[in-house]
């Protein structure tokens, strides 16, 4: 396990470019290669997902793990830091020689997982057995973790009501795209069908369908239950596509929910709507926002949109926090839209001016030392008593209602 270590700086100004560290883990005997890139210290730990995927890069950890630094300051969140980690795993691997993979990466990474530095969740193509294997493999005997996609469906759901609500568009007159339908596009997809909106094309690594009259979204389900990606190869209720076919399609809202970079420059000159909601972090290249912004599409900032996961109350959802939690999340979304129009500036420099103000708070409390004694009573009282999350989860939405007001 080889570490390398940037020079820091006194207190940052803004939310930096350069993580704090890269964990490069190469192990020729397992045909093992990964990154773990920790961009920034919460008071606890930072936090961030393992995505599995076999072309993934260092480059990709290392966006990924800012995006995850900009969620917490965006919400004021200063318990965790900014992280991620990549794996570059083969699709068709075995379900053994997966596993034992995974537990080998977790015993390359257990000094920073045991030492709470890093703690791994799920990301794209990573389920909670494999966290469970990663770590089993560091030496840490823990129950199956929760699934944060819904929580991540859900704010992007909220979001693209607030937008349809701010252009005036009804929810039968809402067509939608969404690119990359994994966990949450899925969770995503049954959201827009019960609003009434029409999903009329989606993709996923394999190839994308459409239909303009919208896709029926539980055939898609029962379909991917039998056979995943390839679903989208599958006889159906649609047109086969090129994934790239999809941006031209007449949609309002776009979604991505794929990799990083996924809309381009070339992308953006097919591409027809009013509104980017991005499910994915860094959908977007820099070439391709300057596009977006000339087009006059509105791009809604993903570490917004998504940060569903990270905010969303757990496994704790009902109806009635769930329709508290949109309500907020759909009103925040809208007074940013307001605010952006009045003062002619693009959402995600509005964004990123609170992230940056609040990073001097992130950056302080991942400093902060605490004695043993504390440091576990707070580990307790967050982990074990049920007011706890309750107060927390009250902050934050507190935090969204009065978010750009």
């Amino acid at each position: 396990m080889m570490i390398e270590r940037t020079i820091e700086a006194p207190i940052p100004e803004k939310v930096p470019d350069s993580p704090l560290f890269v964990t490069e883990v190469k192990d020729p005997e397992f045909d093992l290669q990964a990154w773990v890139v920790v961009h920034s210290l919460g008071t606890y730990c930072s936090c961030g997902g393992v995505r599995l995927y076999p072309d993934v890069s260092r480059q990709e950890a290392e966006l990924l793990a800012k995006a995850m630094t900009y969620k917490y300051c965006f919400h004021g969140i200063t318990d965790r830091g900014g992280a991620k980690a990549v794996v570059q795993l083969p699709f068709d691997m075995p379900a053994a020689d997966r596993a034992m993979v995974l537990r080998k990466f977790g015993e390359h990474i257990g000094p920073l997982v045991r030492s709470k530095i890093y703690q791994p969740w799920m990301d794209m193509n990573c389920s909670p057995d494999d966290i469970l294997h990663i770590y089993q493999g560091a030496g840490i005997k823990g129950s199956r973790p929760g699934h944060s996609a819904y929580g991540t469906a859900m704010s992007t759901f909220a979001a693209v009501v607030a937008a349809a609500e701010y252009y005036h568009i009804t929810p039968q007159e809402c067509k939608i795209t969404i690119e990359g339908l994994g966990k949450v596009g899925k969770c995503l997809a049954v959201e827009i069908s019960r609003w009434g909106g029409k999903l009329i094309g989606a993709s996923t690594r394999i190839g994308a369908v459409a239909n303009l009259r919208g896709l029926d979204v539980k055939e898609i389900l029962k379909t991917s239950e039998k056979c995943n990606d390839l679903w989208v190869k599958e006889n159906g209720n649609w047109e086969m596509l090129c994934r790239e076919d999809l941006f031209s399609l007449p949609m309002n809202i776009h979604i991505p929910c794929a990799r990083v970079h996924s809309i381009t420059e070339e992308a953006v000159r097919n591409l027809n709507c009013r509104v980017i909601v991005p499910a994915a972090n860094v959908p977007c290249t820099s070439e391709a926002e300057v596009k977006i912004h000339e087009k006059g599409i509105k791009l809604i900032p993903d570490f917004v949109v998504n940060s569903g996961g990270i905010i969303g109350p757990g496994p704790d959802w009902n109806d009635e926090i769930r329709n508290r939690f949109t309500i907020d999340f759909k009103e925040m979304i809208e007074r940013l839209l307001r605010l952006s129009e009045r003062r002619q500036t693009p959402p995600s420099v509005l964004a990123s001016l609170e992230c940056h103000k609040n990073f001097r708070n992130l950056w302080m409390a991942g400093r902060e030392e605490i004695p043993l004694s504390r440091r576990v009573f707070r580990a307790l009282k967050r982990r074990i008593l049920p007011g706890t999350l309750k107060k927390r989860r009250s902050k934050i939405n507190r935090t969204l209602r009065e978010k750009f007001r």
